[in-house]
Protein backbone atom coordinates (compact mmCIF):
# COMPACT_ATOMS: atom_id res chain seq x y z
CA UNK A 1 0.00 0.00 0.00
CA UNK A 2 1.45 3.08 -1.24
CA UNK A 3 0.21 5.18 2.42
CA UNK A 4 2.08 2.42 4.14
CA UNK A 5 4.93 2.76 2.47
CA UNK A 6 5.36 6.57 3.11
CA UNK A 7 4.46 5.66 6.63
CA UNK A 8 7.41 3.55 7.07
CA UNK A 9 10.09 5.67 4.73
CA UNK A 10 8.59 8.87 7.14
CA UNK A 11 9.66 6.83 10.29
CA UNK A 12 12.71 5.63 8.73
CA UNK A 13 13.75 9.19 7.84
CA UNK A 14 12.16 11.16 10.13
CA UNK A 15 15.45 12.66 11.24
CA UNK A 16 15.93 14.11 7.78
CA UNK A 17 12.87 15.88 7.55
CA UNK A 18 13.21 17.44 10.83
CA UNK A 19 16.51 18.65 9.78
CA UNK A 20 15.34 20.52 6.54
CA UNK A 21 12.55 21.82 8.35
CA UNK A 22 14.60 23.17 10.74
CA UNK A 23 16.96 24.24 8.17
CA UNK A 24 14.33 26.02 6.32
CA UNK A 25 12.91 27.35 9.33
CA UNK A 26 16.08 28.83 10.87
CA UNK A 27 17.02 30.65 7.40
CA UNK A 28 13.32 32.52 6.79
CA UNK A 29 13.48 33.56 10.87
CA UNK A 30 17.18 33.91 11.69
CA UNK A 31 18.86 37.19 10.54
CA UNK A 32 22.28 35.85 9.37
CA UNK A 33 21.60 32.04 9.28
CA UNK A 34 21.66 31.53 5.66
CA UNK A 35 25.27 32.88 5.30
CA UNK A 36 27.44 31.06 3.64
CA UNK A 37 30.30 31.61 6.46
CA UNK A 38 27.62 30.96 9.02
CA UNK A 39 26.83 27.57 7.22
CA UNK A 40 30.51 26.24 7.06
CA UNK A 41 30.95 27.61 10.44
CA UNK A 42 27.90 25.30 11.87
CA UNK A 43 29.21 22.23 10.20
CA UNK A 44 33.09 22.84 11.16
CA UNK A 45 31.65 23.06 14.83
CA UNK A 46 30.11 20.15 14.56
CA UNK A 47 32.28 18.24 13.33
CA UNK A 48 34.40 17.44 16.52
CA UNK A 49 31.46 16.50 18.04
CA UNK A 50 29.95 14.15 15.37
CA UNK A 51 33.47 12.34 15.20
CA UNK A 52 32.88 11.44 19.13
CA UNK A 53 29.27 10.51 18.86
CA UNK A 54 30.16 7.90 16.33
CA UNK A 55 31.97 6.26 18.43
CA UNK A 56 29.52 6.18 20.96
CA UNK A 57 26.73 5.27 18.58
CA UNK A 58 29.09 2.13 18.20
CA UNK A 59 28.82 1.28 22.39
CA UNK A 60 25.29 2.39 22.19
CA UNK A 61 24.61 -0.11 19.32
CA UNK A 62 25.60 -2.86 21.38
CA UNK A 63 23.34 -1.89 24.11
CA UNK A 64 26.06 -0.16 26.22
CA UNK A 65 27.29 3.27 27.05
CA UNK A 66 30.41 5.15 27.07
CA UNK A 67 30.66 7.53 30.38
CA UNK A 68 34.01 8.10 29.80
CA UNK A 69 34.27 9.35 26.81
CA UNK A 70 34.31 13.03 28.45
CA UNK A 71 36.83 12.03 30.34
CA UNK A 72 38.58 10.82 27.46
CA UNK A 73 38.82 13.62 25.49
CA UNK A 74 40.63 15.68 28.18
CA UNK A 75 43.49 12.43 28.82
CA UNK A 76 43.91 12.74 24.70
CA UNK A 77 44.09 16.29 24.96
CA UNK A 78 46.75 16.31 28.03
CA UNK A 79 48.37 13.67 26.84
CA UNK A 80 49.36 14.64 23.68
CA UNK A 81 50.26 18.44 24.85
CA UNK A 82 52.33 16.46 27.56
CA UNK A 83 54.07 14.41 25.33
CA UNK A 84 54.98 17.13 22.56
CA UNK A 85 55.76 20.11 24.71
CA UNK A 86 57.05 17.86 28.15
CA UNK A 87 59.06 14.80 26.70
CA UNK A 88 59.95 16.92 23.13
CA UNK A 89 57.94 13.90 20.81
CA UNK A 90 57.07 14.40 17.74
CA UNK A 91 53.66 15.70 16.96
CA UNK A 92 52.87 12.45 14.50
CA UNK A 93 54.65 10.11 16.39
CA UNK A 94 52.44 11.81 19.71
CA UNK A 95 49.35 11.64 17.80
CA UNK A 96 50.27 7.91 17.34
CA UNK A 97 50.69 6.83 20.88
CA UNK A 98 47.75 8.61 22.09
CA UNK A 99 45.87 6.87 19.35
CA UNK A 100 46.90 3.72 21.09
CA UNK A 101 46.57 4.89 24.39
CA UNK A 102 42.62 5.42 23.95
CA UNK A 103 42.93 2.04 22.51
CA UNK A 104 43.88 0.81 25.90
CA UNK A 105 41.21 2.87 27.16
CA UNK A 106 38.25 1.29 25.33
CA UNK A 107 39.88 -2.33 25.89
CA UNK A 108 40.05 -1.83 29.39
CA UNK A 109 36.47 -0.84 29.29
CA UNK A 110 35.57 -3.98 27.22
CA UNK A 111 37.30 -5.90 30.12
CA UNK A 112 35.32 -4.67 32.81
CA UNK A 113 31.68 -4.67 30.76
CA UNK A 114 32.16 -7.88 29.06
CA UNK A 115 34.29 -10.03 31.20
CA UNK A 116 34.05 -8.43 34.51
CA UNK A 117 30.31 -8.27 33.69
CA UNK A 118 29.83 -5.11 35.04
CA UNK A 119 27.39 -3.06 33.35
CA UNK A 120 28.74 -0.58 31.08
CA UNK A 121 27.11 2.37 32.71
CA UNK A 122 29.19 1.71 35.92
CA UNK A 123 32.17 0.06 33.98
CA UNK A 124 32.85 3.36 31.89
CA UNK A 125 31.95 5.78 35.02
CA UNK A 126 34.76 4.18 36.91
CA UNK A 127 36.78 5.05 34.07
CA UNK A 128 35.59 8.40 34.04
CA UNK A 129 36.14 9.45 37.27
CA UNK A 130 39.73 7.51 37.18
CA UNK A 131 41.02 9.60 33.96
CA UNK A 132 39.78 12.80 35.32
CA UNK A 133 42.03 12.26 38.13
CA UNK A 134 44.78 11.25 35.43
CA UNK A 135 44.31 14.04 33.44
CA UNK A 136 44.51 16.85 36.46
CA UNK A 137 47.28 15.08 38.19
CA UNK A 138 49.65 14.99 34.70
CA UNK A 139 48.73 18.34 33.55
CA UNK A 140 48.89 20.29 37.06
CA UNK A 141 45.19 21.22 36.47
CA UNK A 142 46.06 23.72 33.67
CA UNK A 143 46.29 23.63 30.03
CA UNK A 144 49.82 22.74 28.49
CA UNK A 145 50.48 24.62 25.30
CA UNK A 146 53.39 24.64 23.00
CA UNK A 147 52.16 22.89 20.33
CA UNK A 148 53.86 23.12 17.32
CA UNK A 149 52.33 26.08 14.82
CA UNK A 150 51.62 23.82 12.10
CA UNK A 151 49.66 21.26 14.40
CA UNK A 152 46.70 24.16 14.81
CA UNK A 153 45.96 23.39 10.19
CA UNK A 154 44.38 19.88 11.74
CA UNK A 155 41.42 21.50 13.58
CA UNK A 156 41.59 24.71 12.12
CA UNK A 157 43.10 24.80 8.32
CA UNK A 158 41.17 24.18 5.02
CA UNK A 159 41.63 21.27 2.25
CA UNK A 160 41.06 23.35 -0.77
CA UNK A 161 37.77 25.88 0.70
CA UNK A 162 36.58 22.81 2.92
CA UNK A 163 37.70 23.00 6.37
CA UNK A 164 39.87 20.26 7.40
CA UNK A 165 37.54 19.23 10.36
CA UNK A 166 34.53 18.82 7.77
CA UNK A 167 36.59 16.88 5.24
CA UNK A 168 37.89 14.42 8.54
CA UNK A 169 34.42 13.76 9.44
CA UNK A 170 33.61 13.24 5.91
CA UNK A 171 35.81 10.48 4.96
CA UNK A 172 35.08 8.85 9.20
CA UNK A 173 31.93 8.73 8.15
CA UNK A 174 31.92 6.72 5.13
CA UNK A 175 34.47 4.57 6.49
CA UNK A 176 31.88 3.99 9.60
CA UNK A 177 29.18 3.51 6.84
CA UNK A 178 31.04 0.69 4.77
CA UNK A 179 32.03 -1.05 8.34
CA UNK A 180 28.59 -1.54 9.22
CA UNK A 181 26.75 -1.77 6.32
CA UNK A 182 29.12 -4.12 4.25
CA UNK A 183 31.59 -6.60 6.82
CA UNK A 184 30.98 -8.96 8.20
CA UNK A 185 31.95 -7.66 11.87
CA UNK A 186 29.48 -4.64 11.74
CA UNK A 187 26.68 -6.42 10.96
CA UNK A 188 26.99 -8.61 13.84
CA UNK A 189 27.69 -5.41 16.52
CA UNK A 190 23.88 -5.03 14.89
CA UNK A 191 22.81 -8.54 15.54
CA UNK A 192 24.64 -8.65 19.39
CA UNK A 193 22.76 -5.56 19.96
CA UNK A 194 19.43 -6.70 18.61
CA UNK A 195 19.51 -10.30 20.23
CA UNK A 196 22.74 -11.56 21.88
CA UNK A 197 21.53 -14.68 22.83
CA UNK A 198 20.62 -15.49 19.46
CA UNK A 199 23.53 -14.35 17.88
CA UNK A 200 25.62 -16.04 20.20
CA UNK A 201 23.74 -19.37 19.19
CA UNK A 202 24.35 -18.44 15.52
CA UNK A 203 27.58 -18.78 15.85
CA UNK A 204 28.74 -15.26 16.26
CA UNK A 205 31.56 -14.49 19.35
CA UNK A 206 29.36 -11.87 21.10
CA UNK A 207 32.48 -11.07 23.48
CA UNK A 208 34.76 -10.31 20.81
CA UNK A 209 31.97 -7.76 19.09
CA UNK A 210 31.74 -5.75 22.00
CA UNK A 211 35.45 -5.16 22.71
CA UNK A 212 35.29 -4.24 19.31
CA UNK A 213 32.48 -1.73 20.07
CA UNK A 214 33.95 -0.57 23.32
CA UNK A 215 37.80 -0.06 21.84
CA UNK A 216 35.81 1.77 18.64
CA UNK A 217 34.16 3.78 20.52
CA UNK A 218 37.48 5.11 22.19
CA UNK A 219 39.25 5.40 19.25
CA UNK A 220 37.18 7.75 17.27
CA UNK A 221 36.77 10.13 20.48
CA UNK A 222 40.48 10.53 20.60
CA UNK A 223 40.42 11.17 16.89
CA UNK A 224 37.56 13.78 17.90
CA UNK A 225 39.78 15.14 20.59
CA UNK A 226 43.12 15.11 18.50
CA UNK A 227 40.84 17.73 16.27
CA UNK A 228 39.59 19.36 19.35
CA UNK A 229 42.85 19.96 20.56
CA UNK A 230 44.20 21.45 17.30
CA UNK A 231 41.67 23.90 17.48
CA UNK A 232 42.51 25.47 21.01
CA UNK A 233 46.17 24.62 20.29
CA UNK A 234 46.35 23.77 24.14
CA UNK A 235 45.69 20.61 25.77
CA UNK A 236 42.91 21.16 28.32
CA UNK A 237 41.81 18.63 31.10
CA UNK A 238 38.36 20.15 31.40
CA UNK A 239 38.02 20.15 27.57
CA UNK A 240 35.27 17.14 27.51
CA UNK A 241 33.83 17.94 30.72
CA UNK A 242 30.49 19.50 28.93
CA UNK A 243 30.24 17.52 25.65
CA UNK A 244 28.93 13.94 26.75
CA UNK A 245 25.16 15.27 27.00
CA UNK A 246 25.81 16.26 23.45
CA UNK A 247 26.85 13.58 22.49
CA UNK A 248 24.45 11.08 23.64
CA UNK A 249 21.99 13.59 22.52
CA UNK A 250 22.89 13.31 19.36
CA UNK A 251 23.43 9.64 18.93
CA UNK A 252 19.93 8.84 20.17
CA UNK A 253 18.31 11.91 18.46
CA UNK A 254 20.16 10.42 15.43
CA UNK A 255 17.66 7.06 15.90
CA UNK A 256 20.12 4.85 17.33
CA UNK A 257 18.03 2.82 20.08
CA UNK A 258 19.51 3.19 23.46
CA UNK A 259 18.67 -0.86 24.04
CA UNK A 260 20.84 -1.77 20.76
CA UNK A 261 20.73 -3.29 17.60
CA UNK A 262 19.41 0.29 15.65
CA UNK A 263 20.57 2.92 14.37
CA UNK A 264 21.99 4.51 10.89
CA UNK A 265 25.82 6.16 10.76
CA UNK A 266 23.95 8.54 8.15
CA UNK A 267 21.26 9.40 11.31
CA UNK A 268 23.88 10.29 14.03
CA UNK A 269 25.85 12.74 10.94
CA UNK A 270 22.49 14.29 10.41
CA UNK A 271 21.14 14.51 14.30
CA UNK A 272 24.45 16.77 14.77
CA UNK A 273 24.07 18.91 12.07
CA UNK A 274 20.65 19.64 13.40
CA UNK A 275 22.13 20.25 16.87
CA UNK A 276 24.68 22.60 15.59
CA UNK A 277 21.82 24.23 13.84
CA UNK A 278 19.67 24.60 17.05
CA UNK A 279 22.67 26.07 19.00
CA UNK A 280 23.50 28.46 16.31
CA UNK A 281 20.29 29.83 16.20
CA UNK A 282 19.41 30.33 19.66
CA UNK A 283 23.05 32.36 19.79
CA UNK A 284 21.78 34.35 16.75
CA UNK A 285 18.50 35.11 18.66
CA UNK A 286 20.29 36.03 21.90
CA UNK A 287 18.91 33.41 24.17
CA UNK A 288 21.45 32.79 27.28
CA UNK A 289 23.18 29.94 27.96
CA UNK A 290 20.64 28.48 30.64
CA UNK A 291 18.02 28.57 28.61
CA UNK A 292 20.19 26.57 25.87
CA UNK A 293 20.68 23.78 28.14
CA UNK A 294 16.87 23.16 29.20
CA UNK A 295 16.09 23.49 25.39
CA UNK A 296 18.63 20.73 24.67
CA UNK A 297 17.71 18.96 27.55
CA UNK A 298 13.47 18.66 26.47
CA UNK A 299 14.90 17.44 23.44
CA UNK A 300 17.11 14.80 24.78
CA UNK A 301 13.96 13.12 26.53
CA UNK A 302 11.43 13.90 23.58
CA UNK A 303 13.60 11.52 21.26
CA UNK A 304 14.12 9.43 24.57
CA UNK A 305 10.45 8.98 24.78
CA UNK A 306 10.16 8.40 21.15
CA UNK A 307 12.28 5.62 21.11
CA UNK A 308 10.47 4.20 24.26
CA UNK A 309 7.21 4.84 22.08
CA UNK A 310 9.25 3.18 19.01
CA UNK A 311 10.32 0.12 20.80
CA UNK A 312 6.57 -0.57 21.42
CA UNK A 313 5.39 -0.63 18.58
Amino acid sequence: MPGAAFSSFFKEWAILFIFVGLFAACAIFVDGFFDGNNILNIVRQISFLAIIALGQFFVILIGGIDMSASSSIGFTSVLLAGLVHWENVPIALAIVLVLLASIAVGFVNGLMAVYGKIPAFIATLVTMIVLKGVNYLYSNSIPISGLPAGFKNLGAGHIGPIPTPIVILAVIAIACYVFTMHTATGRSIYAVGGNEEASRLSGINTNKIKMIAFILGSFLTAIGAILITSRTMAGQPTIGENMLFDVITVVVLGGTSLSGGRGKVVGVVIAALILGIIDNAMVLLGIGSYWQWIIKGLILAAVVLIDAKTKKD
